[in-house]
C-alpha cells in the first residue's frame, strides 16, 4: 500500500467513526451504551429467528404450559405460607419486585456507575437496568395478550380473554426481580449475588400466597426475566471483550479489554 492510499485509508476511517480528537476505548467510552442498546434492539429479529431460538422458546412454552396444570393446587397449598409469614415480610417481597421502586433504583446505580472508573460495574449495572425495561415490555406486551385472570377474580385458572385488561400472566413483579438480579450474578458470581438472585424466589412465592399470580404466571415472569438478564449479560461481556479501534490523529490502535 503506497504512503497516499494509506493516507485515504486513515481519512476514509476518520470519516466512519466521525472522529476529529482521541476516540476512547471501547471499554471506557460512556457512547458504548448508546451503541449496545441500539445492536440489542437490532438483533432481535436476527436471533430470535434461529432454530435454536425456536426450540428454546418451544420447551419453555411448553414447560409453563405444563405447570399451568397444577396452578389449582399449588395455589391452595400456598395459602399455608401465606398465613404462616408475618405481613410485614410479605410486604418486603411484594415490594422487592415492583418496577416502580427496582427501575428507578438500578437507574440510580447506573448513574453513579458512570462516576466511577470501574467499567466493569458500569457494564453490569446498565445491562441490569436494560434487561428490566426489556422485560418489562416483554411482560406487558404478553398480559395484553393473554388477558388472564388472578386468581383473587374466582375465576380460575383457564379464565383467558385477550386485550381484556386482565393482567396476570406473566408476573410483572417476578419478571422485574430475575432481570434486575441475573445480570449482576453473571457479572459478580458469588454468595451475596447468589442469595440476590434467590431472593427473586420469594417475590414469586409471595405473589402466588397472597393470590396475585398463579404459579405458571410466575413462572413466565421468571423465565423472562432471567432470559433477558442472561442473553443481554453474555452479549456485552462479549462486546466489551471485542477488541477495540482507537483512531487518533496520531494513528490506529487496536486494544483489547481485559
Amino acid at each position: 500500500m503506497s504512503q497516499l492510499q494509506q493516507r485515504v485509508f486513515l481519512a476514509g476511517l476518520i470519516c466512519l467513526f466521525a472522529v476529529a480528537s482521541d476516540v476512547e476505548a471501547q471499554s471506557t467510552d460512556p457512547l458504548r451504551f448508546v451503541r449496545w442498546t441500539i445492536e440489542d434492539v437490532l438483533s432481535i429479529p436476527r436471533t430470535s429467528a434461529t432454530l435454536k431460538s425456536g426450540l428454546t422458546l418451544g420447551v419453555v412454552a411448553g414447560g409453563v404450559l405444563a405447570a399451568s396444570h397444577y396452578d389449582r393446587n399449588i395455589s391452595r397449598q400456598a395459602q399455608s405460607f401465606s398465613n404462616s409469614t408475618p405481613q410485614r415480610i410479605r410486604k418486603i417481597f411484594h415490594e422487592a419486585g415492583n418496577v416502580d421502586i427496582i427501575r428507578p433504583i438500578s437507574a440510580i446505580i447506573f448513574v453513579g456507575a458512570l462516576t466511577s472508573s470501574d467499567t466493569y460495574f458500569q457494564d453490569a449495572s446498565f445491562t441490569s437496568l436494560e434487561s428490566i425495561i426489556l422485560a418489562n415490555l416483554l411482560t406487558n406486551g404478553l398480559k395484553l395478550m393473554f388477558g388472564r385472570a388472578r386468581p383473587n377474580t374466582d375465576s380460575g385458572p383457564a379464565s383467558l380473554v385477550p386485550f381484556s385488561g386482565n393482567r396476570s400472566f406473566p408476573s410483572g413483579h417476578a419478571s422485574t426481580i430475575f432481570a434486575s438480579t441475573t445480570p449482576w450474578l453473571l457479572y459478580y458470581p458469588g454468595i451475596f449475588t447468589g442469595v440476590l438472585f434467590c431472593f427473586g424466589v420469594g417475590v414469586a412465592a409471595v405473589r402466588v400466597a397472597d393470590e396475585y399470580h398463579w404459579f405458571s404466571d410466575v413462572l413466565g415472569g421468571a423465565l423472562i426475566g432471567f432470559g433477558t438478564g442472561y442473553l443481554l449479560s453474555r452479549r456485552h461481556q462479549r462486546l466489551a471483550r471485542a477488541p477495540n479501534l482507537v483512531v487518533s490523529m496520531k494513528g490506529i490502535s487496536i486494544t483489547w479489554s481485559i
